[in-house]
Formats: C-alpha cells, sequence, structure tokens
C-alpha cells in the first residue's frame, strides 16, 4: 500500500511543482513576494518543523545543491544524488501537526492523527 501511494504522491508532488515553477517569479498579491519566495519559506518551515537538516527545497537552489551538482531548478526536490529525500513517521508528524513535536497535535490535524503510529506518541505525551 505504502509503496503505492508513494509513487501517486510523487507524481502530484511534481505537478504541483512544475506549475508553481512556472509562474516562481509571479508576484503574489497583496504579500509582494513571488512565488519563489513562498517556497522557499514553506521548505525553510518544513525543514524547522522537521527537526532533521535539510530535507526539502523551494523551486530552486543554489547549483552546488541541485541535482548531482549541476541544476539549479528543482521541480523533483532530491538529495545530491537526485534521490528523494526519507522523513521518519516523527518528522512526517512534526510537520503536519505544525508544532514541531510528534506529540503535541494541531496543524492539519488539531486532535492528533488517528493512526498507530500517530497514537502511539500522542500516549506518551
Amino acid at each position: 500500500l505504502v509503496a503505492g501511494l508513494l509513487g501517486v504522491e510523487s507524481g502530484q508532488d511534481a505537478v504541483d511543482r512544475g506549475l508553481l515553477y512556472e509562474r516562481k517569479q509571479q508576484q503574489v498579491e497583496p504579500y509582494n513576494m513571488t512565488v519563489e519566495d513562498f517556497t522557499d519559506r514553506i521548505s525553510i518551515l518544513r525543514d524547522r518543523l522537521g527537526g532533521c537538516g535539510v530535507k526539502d527545497e523551494g523551486l530552486t537552489v543554489p547549483r552546488e545543491l541541485g541535482a548531482e551538482g549541476r541544476i539549479r531548478g528543482n521541480i523533483l526536490s532530491g538529495d545530491m544524488h537526485s534521490l528523494s529525500y526519507a522523513r521518519t513517521p516523527a518528522e512526517i508528524l512534526r510537520i503536519v501537526y505544525g508544532t514541531g513535536s510528534e506529540r503535541v497535535p494541531g496543524g492539519f490535524f488539531p486532535k492528533g492523527g488517528n493512526g498507530k503510529i500517530a497514537r502511539s506518541y500522542l500516549q506518551h505525551h
């Protein structure tokens, strides 16, 4: 099941990022920021909440951080070997809760996740 979902989610992410990339220099009113600025800030927030270094990137990166150290465009976010970043269940919960803690619900799940893994973290809170 997870492998099947991963493929679908990766495809959806690539489509979303591709559409955003085409519009990366467009201003988002009334914020006086570009689409690229927003994606960078979202990525920084996700990295901060996840608490495990850089595992999310905006639409462009410095060339040395891009795919194989050669590309600035970042439609498919990945590490220096062009592999997708791995996240632990705890990292994912920290991000979707928006709290930076897998034990403190909030964000998209104000009452906490209902799956076995999410519940196991909440029981130890």
